[in-house]
């Protein structure tokens, strides 16, 4: 992520995994791309509600699916997090703002994933 996709300093996910699993095919890494952007919002919000109904059985699942979605999209910088929380959150003191990092992550990532396509 040393790029930067625009003048707020956004990071450019590191798409090279993304490039490696399908070559140089630009179409299926836009196609891969859209995807993730169309599905993370809904991703983002079901890990809010899990924390806010104290729902440790789904945020696991959810952090465990973001986990291969946000490596395939390059947006790496959360992935220790979503572990901690998939392994144990029940016992973070720190799990709502662990939350709040990982979505402006995300919506940072999503910003640069858009420079990309």
């Amino acid at each position: 992520m040393d790029e930067l996709a625009n003048n707020n300093n956004t990071p450019v996910p590191d798409i090279s995994y993304l490039k490696e699993m399908v070559g140089d095919d630009k179409e299926t890494i836009k196609e891969i791309i859209l995807l993730f952007l169309e599905q993370a919002p809904l991703r983002m919000k079901a890990l809010k509600e899990s924390v806010q109904s104290d729902d440790h059985t789904k945020l696991k699942t959810i952090s465990h699916s973001l986990i291969t979605e946000l490596t395939t999209v390059g947006i790496l910088s959360v992935i220790n997090d979503l572990k901690r929380i998939n392994t144990a959150s029940k016992d973070m003191d720190d799990l709502t703002e662990t939350v709040d990092k990982i979505i402006k992550a995300i919506n940072d990532g999503m910003q640069g994933l858009k420079t990309l396509i």
